[in-house]
């Protein structure tokens, strides 16, 4: 039996420049998942623990003592952990980022195996044998992946055969202009490996992977990303164990889910109703772990005194998140038959006009373009 720790996405490096006030956390959060990770891989006796690429977030920007952080972090995988470069952390020979993971191994013990050639690697695992077949990135942009080698070469002799690709797999990825490795299904299933382990996606797939409970019936596994990256990428964060076992009938393959994420992002919308601004944005955030970024855009038509008072109901509601942020140029103040009399009493047909309109939602339109071509 074959068992795999599968991520990828994880991006060490990003900067998080937008929230200057919690960057160190977010940042830290990166190498918490990634220790999380190993310490999950090591429990469940995993032979290996596959990165299917972007480690790193960029090739010449990482810190170098980041860089040596994430390599520490993997050496202390008991078994071997292969590293496929991404489009992000994409390897031709001239990368400092790889230039200095390569310096941070050489002073540790490790299994530690960066991928830098289109071959295949093949590991013995006692009376059985694995080998692997990557399609790793050598740019940050391509309009072809790199499958063809591995169409080309066929398969040896090994117990298992596993597909490593970093790209955009069709139908899940939006890679509208086919910038990014771009994959299909199809292809994939059409090269004889027993599985698929795919990186590029911070998207789950399959989806519906459950927790901790072995699931057959899949060949493609992209896990996403293991510690949500930004507002973009609303999952929980998630990485994969795939297990592969040899029987009569050929190579089973089962796997589950095992939720690495602990940061969220959140990028919601509210529209006011009757009850208090306060009371709505707490509605709708009720149930979201503390440990969040929230993005809220905020629309519709509030009394005049809740609209004075708006910042002090994003605080109440909003503050227990690790930070928090706020849309609300379509939020404005309801419209109040007293607030029509004194704003329009110098256009009596205006004014006259806007009390007769029943709806609050016409009354607001209405009065909106009223302001907008009054003179």
């Amino acid at each position: 039996m074959l068992k795999l720790f599968v991520t990828g996405d994880i991006h060490i490096g990003k900067k998080y420049d937008r929230y200057p006030e919690i960057k160190d956390r977010l940042i830290q959060s990166r190498f918490d998942c990634l220790a999380r990770c190993v310490t999950e891989a090591e429990r469940l006796h995993c032979d290996f623990f596959v990165i299917t690429g972007d480690l790193f977030d960029n090739i010449s920007a990482v810190r170098t003592q980041d860089v040596r952080e994430a390599a520490a972090i993997l050496a202390r995988f008991g078994g071997r952990v292969l590293v496929l470069p991404g489009n992000h952390d994409y390897y031709t020979g001239e990368e400092k980022v790889w230039r200095d993971f390569q310096n941070a191994l050489a002073g540790l013990e490790h299994n530690v195996i960066l991928i830098t050639a289109f071959e295949k690697l093949r590991f013995d695992l006692g009376e059985e044998s694995v080998s692997f077949y990557p399609a790793f990135c050598q740019s940050k942009h391509s309009k072809e992946n790199n499958l063809a080698w591995i169409r080309a070469c066929g398969m040896d002799d090994a117990d298992y055969h596993v597909g490593l690709a970093h790209g955009a797999l069709a139908g899940l990825t939006p890679d509208m202009k086919n910038e990014y490795f771009l994959m299909t299904e199809k292809e994939l299933l059409a090269i004889p490996v027993d599985a698929w382990l795919i990186g590029h996606t911070h998207i789950p797939y399959p989806a519906d992977l459950p927790d901790g409970r072995d699931t057959a019936g899949y060949r493609i596994f992209n896990p996403g990303t293991p510690e949500q990256t930004d507002l973009s990428n609303n999952t929980s964060g998630l990485c994969f164990v795939v297990s592969l076992a040899r029987g009569a009938g050929g190579t089973a393959v089962s796997a589950h889910s095992y939720e690495s994420g602990r940061i969220r992002f959140y990028d919601l919308t509210v529209t006011a109703g009757e009850n208090t601004l306060e009371e709505t944005i707490l509605s709708t955030v009720q149930g979201l772990p503390d440990d969040s970024v929230v993005r809220l855009t905020l629309r519709g038509a509030i009394p005049e005194e809740q609209y004075a008072a708006k910042q002090q109901a994003y605080d109440a509601a909003l503050g227990r998140f690790l930070t928090y942020e706020i849309a609300d140029t379509e939020l404005c103040v309801r419209i109040s038959p007293e607030r029509i009399r004194s704003e329009f009493a110098e256009i009596g047909f205006a004014a006259r006009l806007l009390e007769s309109l029943s709806d609050p939602g016409e009354l607001q339109m209405a009065c909106e373009l009223i302001r907008k071509h009054r003179t």
